[in-house]
């Protein structure tokens, strides 16, 4: 359970349990859900006939000490989990994994693959120059880039008011849709290095002071913590052929981003290139640009050295000074 602390008009300061598990499944019987229920009536069903079958070759003792022991066994493999994942469903996962090799490559629904290596398969299609992400039969996706807001800094009405607002905005979405927040770590380093040779060629010397100290700032940042860049962003999926629900997608898109304004949250459609890096991000934190060239479909996929899509941190912002304290990289959080 995560708790929530809302200010309340009058009443201070007050914590409100939240269910961290917001897809939880369902009890229908007891502890059991719905497929641990089936399984175990399969289970039972299964169990029943090899008694009828075998009670009159085999004890039932020995009958009864077997059900208790695999009864117990499938009863612990499918309510622990491992990961977030029932064990069963883990083990699962486990033996395709092994059966599927652990390298992929690109290639045809036609090619075959050789042995050891796997077919990459990618969600994403295709992407048009509108940022609108073609998923092949499960439709069209749109990326929107939202900033974050602090309540901390506010009064108990003005809590209350936007997270009534935000409720609201959630509500009139609409289809599907999901938020996801990733972390970053960012180096400053190359930034001061910037903004220090920039320095000496200010106009005036309480300029250049400052330029230089506010690189010294950067080094002293980058040199005791751990700086940490937060992204948001709001997904939303319009099901259907790609090429009619790029439309219908992309008026959700315009209408979610104008409700998050009027949250008071910044919002706007990532491009088609601003779209590629996010992709290539999710894949691979570390080095989240894709690679210059395709892999060809007979060679394992490789990732070549490229720049971080934060490198606005690590260059000067726009301005005649090159000074600008304000990233390239909107709504990120140090």
């Amino acid at each position: 359970m995560s708790r929530v602390t809302t200010r309340g008009r009058d009443e201070g300061v007050s914590a409100v349990p939240v269910n961290a598990d917001l897809e939880i499944e369902d009890k229908i019987l007891g502890p059991f859900t719905a497929r641990q229920t089936a399984i175990l009536a399969t289970t039972a069903v299964i169990g029943w006939l090899f008694y009828a079958g075998l009670h009159k070759l085999v004890p039932p003792v020995v009958l009864l000490a077997a059900a208790l022991i695999i009864g117990a066994a499938l009863v612990a493999t499918i309510t622990t989990k491992r990961d977030g994942l029932p064990l069963d469903r883990y083990l699962l996962a486990a033996i395709r994994h092994q059966r599927r090799g652990n390298r992929y490559i690109t290639s045809d629904a036609d090619e075959p693959v050789p042995a050891g290596l796997g077919r990459l398969e990618m969600p994403v299609a295709g992407l048009d120059e509108a940022g609108v992400l073609d998923l092949g039969p499960d439709g069209a996706a749109v990326l929107i880039e939202c900033g974050t807001v602090n309540l901390a800094l506010r009064s108990g009405d003005e809590v209350h008011a936007a997270l009534a607002g935000f409720g609201q905005a959630l509500n009139a979405l609409g289809g599907a849709f999901q938020f996801v927040v990733t972390a970053h770590r960012i180096d400053l380093t190359r930034r001061a290095e910037l903004v220090e040779s920039a320095a000496a060629g200010l106009s005036h010397p309480a300029l250049e002071t400052r330029a230089r100290a506010y690189a010294g700032l950067l080094r002293d940042l980058s040199g005791e913590r751990d700086l940490i860049a937060r992204r948001v962003l709001l997904v939303l999926r319009e099901p259907g052929p790609a090429q009619h629900a790029a439309g219908g997608v992309l008026h959700r898109a315009a209408q979610a981003a104008a409700l998050l304004t009027g949250c008071g949250i910044t919002a706007r459609i990532l491009t088609a290139s601003e779209a590629v890096a996010a992709l290539a991000c999710a894949t691979d934190t570390a080095r989240p640009q894709p690679a210059a060239a395709q892999c060809p479909p007979d060679r394992a996929v490789a990732v070549a050295e490229h720049a971080s899509p934060f490198a606005a941190w690590n260059a000067p912002g726009p301005g005649t000074d090159g000074l600008s304290s304000r990233p390239t990289v909107p709504d990120q959080e140090v």
